[in-house]
């Protein structure tokens, strides 16, 4: 009986027909929707209405959203943002992990993130390894980052040659983009590593990249790989670029809020948009506003990641929270959303359209935060979620603070101005609960599926009542029966001064990693006996332990010594006598932390077997035989005596003298040099005992000897 008694009421008014010759389409239609049939005899507009009126209510209204949700505005968005397991944080993505099944991901506009891994194996000394960075084809890589560095790349071409041109990894790896083109083909370098690799490996509609890592010198391992293995491979870029722009007709790279809700709604959810609907919305997300900064950016923009694991209500919430929008389901089964702005009420309800109506103050309670500050993704903090600065709505001794999480926003000005909106519609001066009945429909556009009403007004004379509303949620019971959920809001809502309101962005530091331990300082090394060197630095923190290398001078293979404790000095044998060789220490910790090797221009020593040098001669001098000069001497009672060496010079002054022989012997015994012909001169000599190592004694000298040139 009340279906009939809705029937007949509706078909009465003129509430959903504004222009009367309609009349007969506009009855049949809600006949329709209600569950009633055409009459035998009906004109052809009232039967054509009946059945647009049961293909609506026949529809997956309601399933586009959940349940029978068929509009949805920030208000109920905003309950789906807190944190939760489902909704995994920017954070987490800057990963390459390997399972049997991963989920999809659609990333729009610029984001930073890894994937799961579509390959990984080990040939010619390399882990090659392929990132999925994207299910679709993305415009492009914008920054290379491996681990937590980002790294630029070289024009090397070849693909078994590095193209990373970042210290201390230069040389080292090779990353290979691609970006899911139709076009795409099977990589080169994967190609010829594994005989398994075919054509058909060519990862096309997919983006990622194929990298390889090779092994490097075992003291540097910690250096180059400081996470223990290959690197993770999370770049920044700009993602899918085949959304369509009705405004142009064209496809292509976006991340404007309205033309990415409308790719979502179309390519992932599978439903319709009215495309002129979508091109006055991308109008509406375009204008250019400035931050606290003072530098321009459109008002709505959409930038992050929706993977096929999170139910739809979840990258609903994600998508159209962004960007302030109401989104809803058009009675001709099309989705239809508002993006954020104030709009002017067109539509009037009373207290004749509703069944029931709850008003209460909405400026208390635990759903109400005195605070607001958003959980965003921040380019300057390495594009990982970031809490934004906070926006103070009540001021209390112990404020309630709300942290809605808003991982497709890298602005903190759009945060922001997020931070605003919740605050005002969860501090809403009144909520309004009800039940109406086909002006529900209405509200979602009316029977021609038109552009819903995001706001309201809202007259009740008995209680006194006229304000405007926004829509928070609307609900389908029945055919005909609706229940609404809205906040009180003003315009000035929707305003926002970046000069005055936009706090301060958090300020965002460094962590200090193994590469900070101190590099010991003051290294120093000096020859000791049989071959051996004693090295020597400053004294070092406890938590460490001391590495030394050195090599001879040329060689490029390192030998290493270590303490067992922290220590400043460490003694390595087995020197060669004579040898040049270069040495460089470092500290480590417990675990595999290594600092930078020191000095950075290695210390040089020449090693000595025997370090003390022999006594001086016993006796030297120099005679003339024949022109020639004969240089005498006694070798010293000492078994470090190796030898002599002989010196010849013009003057007295032995800096200016020539070495001209040394004479090998054996300690306590007499021997001698004979100089050949040195010339018709003045000539001076010294003589000076050595060890087994060069090292010399006391030196004896000068004898002089004039040597003349014979007569007639």
């Amino acid at each position: 009986m009340r279906r009939k008694f809705l029937i007949a009421a509706f078909l009465g008014t003129t509430a959903l027909t504004p222009e009367p010759a309609e009349a007969a389409a506009v009855g049949g239609f809600i006949v329709g929707a209600l569950g009633g049939a055409a009459a035998a005899g009906a004109s052809a507009a009232f039967v054509a209405g009946v059945s647009a009126g049961a293909a609506f209510a026949a529809t997956a209204i309601g399933g586009f959203i959940v349940k029978t949700v068929v509009a949805v505005g920030l208000s109920a968005l905003a309950g789906a943002l807190a944190p939760k397991p489902s909704l995994p944080p920017p954070g987490a993505r800057m990963v390459n992990f390997a399972q049997p099944v991963a989920y999809a991901e659609h990333v729009y506009g610029r984001a930073r993130k890894g994937g799961p891994l579509g390959f990984t194996g080990f040939a010619d000394g390399r882990r090659y390894y392929v990132p999925i960075l994207a299910a679709h084809q993305i415009e492009g890589i914008v920054e290379h980052w491996l681990d937590e560095r980002a790294v630029a790349l070289t024009a090397e071409a070849d693909p078994a040659l590095s193209n990373i041109g970042t210290d201390p990894i230069a040389g080292y790896g090779r990353i290979n983009a691609f970006t899911g083109a139709a076009e795409q083909l099977v990589d080169p370098g994967l190609d010829a590593a594994f005989t398994e690799i075919t054509e058909a490996h060519n990862f096309k509609g997919l983006a990622g990249a194929v990298l390889w890592a090779k092994r490097p010198p075992q003291e540097s391992f910690t250096k180059i790989y400081p996470n223990g293995r290959q690197w993770a491979y999370a770049p920044v870029f700009d993602g899918k670029k085949d959304l369509y722009d009705p405004r142009t007709g064209v496809e292509g790279y976006t991340n404007n809020a309205a033309l990415v809700l409308a790719d979502w709604v179309v390519n992932v959810l599978g439903r319709d948009v009215d495309w002129d609907e979508v091109a006055d919305e991308a109008d509406a997300c375009d204008p250019l506003i400035l931050n606290a900064e003072g530098e321009a950016q459109p008002l709505w923009t959409l930038n992050g990641t929706i993977s096929d694991e999170q139910p739809y209500e979840d990258q609903r919430a994600q998508l159209a929270a962004a960007c302030d929008a109401f989104i809803y389901e058009r009675t001709d089964g099309k989705v239809g959303f508002t993006v954020g702005r104030w709009i002017e009420p067109e539509l009037t309800l009373t207290q004749d359209d509703f069944f029931a109506l709850e008003l209460s103050e909405g400026q208390w309670g635990d759903d109400a935060p005195d605070e607001v500050s958003a959980v965003y993704v921040e380019p300057l903090n390495a594009w990982r979620e970031t809490p934004s600065g906070t926006w103070v709505e009540s001021d209390a001794a112990k404020p309630v603070r709300e942290e809605p999480q808003l991982y497709m926003v890298h602005s903190h000005n759009q945060a922001s101005r997020l931070n605003k909106r919740i605050a005002k519609t969860k501090r809403a001066k009144y909520r309004l609960s009800g039940t109406i009945g086909m002006m529900g429909y209405e509200i979602l556009g009316g029977r021609e599926g038109g552009r819903a009403h995001r706001f309201i007004r809202v007259q009740n004379d008995e209680i006194g009542l006229d304000e405007y509303f926004e829509i928070g949620e609307l609900e389908r019971e029945g055919s005909g029966t609706f229940n609404l959920t809205a906040n009180s809001v003003r315009p000035e809502d929707f305003d926002f001064d970046a000069t005055a309101e936009e706090p301060k962005r958090p300020k965002y530091g460094t962590v200090v990693s193994d590469s900070s331990i101190p590099v010991p300082e003051n290294l120093s090394g000096a020859p000791q006996d049989n071959g051996s060197a004693l090295f020597v630095w400053d004294p070092q923190d406890s938590a460490y332990t001391q590495e030394l290398r050195y090599r001879p001078v040329g060689d490029s293979y390192w030998l290493t010594q270590q303490t067992s404790e922290s220590a400043d000095r460490l003694r390595v044998g087995g020197l060669a006598d004579g040898q040049d060789y270069e040495a460089q220490v470092r500290n480590r910790t417990a675990g595999a932390g290594a600092s930078d090797w020191g000095p950075e221009t290695p210390v040089v020593l020449s090693a000595v077997a025997d370090t003390v040098p022999p006594g001086g001669l016993s006796a030297f001098s120099v005679s003339e035989a024949a022109g020639d000069a004969v240089i005498s001497f006694t070798a010293p009672n000492d078994s470090h005596y190796f030898g002599t060496r002989i010196y010849r010079g013009w003057d007295g002054i032995f800096e200016n003298a020539a070495l001209i022989h040394t004479e090998y012997g054996i300690s306590s015994s007499g021997d001698s040099y004979t100089d050949p012909a040195p010339g018709y001169a003045t000539f001076y000599y010294w003589a000076e005992p050595i060890n087994s190592s060069e090292l010399p004694g006391p030196r004896s000298g000068p004898q002089t000897i004039t040597i003349n040139e014979p007569g007639p």
